[in-house]
């Protein structure tokens, strides 16, 4: 049996080593490689596109790959160095429309244990997008005033369009 004062001591000892172990796994989470991707929803064809990565705790630079896959073909791919966080481009090619898969794969030479990250999901191609500005004169109107407005199209990089 125990005395008092001894199973105080373990009490303490005990403490310490939940203390040391919770630490230890602080250390090991903070250590731990991974990598977050972001990009859109929505593609625009004819227009650039640009894929973020984020690779936390890196060990050394990663070349990451991008590519838009429609019907089974690339119809745009695009690639760079990242080392913690960076971006690839995507020029989507005009006259593509629809559903796609964004494949993104990070990899170091094969002699560097080959593939950090491979990761696909689905996005949507716009062919075609353009959005309507109107504008009055006024923010409020009395009645029967005359009404003043304007009416234009942009493409979705804020450029007018030509099309009546």
């Amino acid at each position: 049996m125990w005395g008092v004062g001894e199973e105080r001591e373990c009490a303490r000892v005990s403490r310490y080593w939940w203390i040391l172990l919770y630490h230890c796994y602080l250390c090991h989470c903070q250590e731990r490689q991974g990598y977050l991707v972001t990009a859109p929803s929505v593609f625009r064809a004819g227009l650039k596109g640009v894929v973020s990565v984020t690779i936390f705790n890196p060990v050394k630079e990663t070349n990451v790959q991008v590519q838009l896959v429609t019907k089974g073909a690339v119809v745009a791919h695009g690639h760079g160095s990242v080392f913690e966080k960076g971006t690839v481009t995507l020029k989507v090619p005009p006259g593509v429309s629809g559903q796609a898969h964004l494949k993104v794969w990070g990899n170091r030479y094969l002699v560097d244990n080959g593939y950090i990250f491979h990761n696909f999901t689905t996005v949507t191609i716009d062919s075609k997008g353009s959005s309507v500005f109107i504008q009055t004169d006024k923010p409020v109107y009395k009645p029967k005033q005359k009404v003043l407005i304007n009416v234009f199209t942009v493409t979705p990089d804020l450029r007018p369009t030509n099309q009546k």
